[in-house]
């Protein structure tokens, strides 16, 4: 179960990470038009434009300090919830959920390790740091990403526009901050509101997937799949 927590942090760190992800990372939805020469002129000014609304160490900003944050309030929020709430709807009877009680996951957790919410923290710090390294090398893939797709999406008249209106203090002022009010605490709590709903939501939304995949073959486990592998 430690092992879903760990996933729980890296995943929310990848959460807080992907605004925008390397080129060679997403598939390109429409290759045609990546593929059509850049202005240079509309690419010098939006790479002014970048530079004020994703300059280099906006993910190092956005990621120290938050994470620590948003995996508290999962935890608080999720597992601190009794056990038999949480399972309800994922196939666990009444009698088991019954026997359950009141326990949370925090208390399953802390009977088996004294020290669970200490090695929590230690590894969702841990896992911060290695993502914002990450992060940090990728920026400048990201912000020349960034510069083409604003290059393509806007005029050079609008390009000058914004970075004129960036350039001055209230204009500035939005910039600095453009990225960061999507981790701002008040933002975090908010999304971390709706966790328990989605939990309760899971069981419903997971038999629609199955009835979807139905007509499907079966997935193979993974000795058959590599016997079928050597046959071929």
């Amino acid at each position: 179960m430690l092992g879903m927590f760990k996933a729980a942090a890296a995943g929310a760190a990848i959460f807080i990470a992907s605004p925008l992800l390397a080129r060679d990372e997403i598939p390109a939805l429409q290759p045609s038009a990546q593929e059509l020469p850049v202005d240079p002129a509309r690419l010098a000014a939006a790479e002014v434009t970048i530079d004020y609304l994703f300059p280099l160490g906006t993910y190092e900003r956005m990621m120290k300090g938050t994470m620590d944050q948003m995996m508290d309030s999962i935890i608080s929020q999720s597992f601190d919830r009794p056990m038999a709430e949480t399972m309800k709807g994922y196939g666990v009877d009444d009698a088991a959920t019954e026997e359950m009680g009141d326990a949370s996951i925090n208390d399953m957790m802390l009977e088996r390790d004294p020290h669970f919410k200490e090695r929590m923290q230690i590894s969702t710090k841990v896992m911060t740091n290695e993502m914002v390294d990450l992060m940090t090398a990728m920026e400048p893939a990201i912000r020349e990403t960034l510069a083409n797709i604003y290059a393509r999406k806007f005029t050079s008249d609008q390009l000058a526009e914004m970075n004129a209106f960036f350039a001055s203090e209230t204009g500035g002022a939005f910039a600095r901050d453009y990225m960061m009010v999507f981790v701002d605490p008040e933002m975090m709590q908010s999304m971390m509101s709706f966790v328990p709903e989605m939990m309760q939501a899971m069981p419903a939304i997971m038999k629609k997937v199955e009835e979807a995949t139905a007509h499907l073959p079966p997935l193979k486990t993974a000795p058959e799949a590599l016997l079928q592998e050597d046959d071929e």
